[in-house]
C-alpha cells in the first residue's frame, strides 16, 4: 500500500457566493493529489509515461461530501493505492480541512491506455520498478 500527501488551498474562484468549494473542483483536488501521488511513490512523472506512449484516462469517480471545503482553506488531500497496479489503477481519497475534519472522501480507477491503439496495456515498466516495493509479495 502506498499513502501520499498533498496541500491544496481552495482559491476564490472554485467557490460559490457562500465561499464553498463547488463539487466539480474535487474531481480537480484529486487529480493534483493523484499527479503527486504517483511521481512520489514510481519516481515517473505522468508527461514521461505520455512521452512512451501510454496514457491514463479516468475510467471511475466517485466522491462523497461530509462537509463544506471552504474559501481560503489549506485542504491535506491523501491519496491511498491499496492494490498493486495492473491494467487498471484504483486510487482512494481523503480530503481534510484545517482543522483535520474528514471534508470528503472518493476513489478514481484509471486504465493504462496505448497512446498509439488506444487499448488497455499494461503499465509501463518503468512505472512498476517504482511502485512494486510497497506491495510485497
Amino acid at each position: 500500500m502506498f499513502i501520499h500527501e498533498t496541500k491544496v488551498r481552495v482559491r476564490y474562484s472554485e467557490t460559490d457566493q457562500m465561499g464553498i468549494v463547488h463539487h466539480a473542483n474535487y474531481a480537480l483536488y484529486y487529480e493534483i493529489a493523484r499527479t503527486e501521488c504517483f511521481e512520489a511513490c514510481s519516481g515517473i512523472t505522468y508527461q514521461s509515461m505520455e512521452e512512451d506512449g501510454v496514457m491514463l484516462p479516468l475510467l471511475e469517480l466517485q466522491s462523497k461530501f461530509l462537509k463544506p471545503a471552504l474559501y481560503n482553506q489549506l485542504l491535506t488531500v491523501k491519496c491511498i493505492v491499496k492494490e498493486m497496479p495492473t491494467v487498471r489503477l484504483t486510487v482512494s481519497y481523503e480530503i481534510y480541512n484545517e482543522q483535520e475534519a474528514l471534508i470528503n472522501i472518493g476513489y478514481t480507477t484509471l486504465v493504462f491506455v496505448d497512446k498509439h491503439t488506444r487499448r488497455p496495456c499494461h503499465p509501463p515498466a518503468k512505472f512498476m520498478d517504482g511502485v512494486r516495493k510497497y506491495f510485497p509479495a
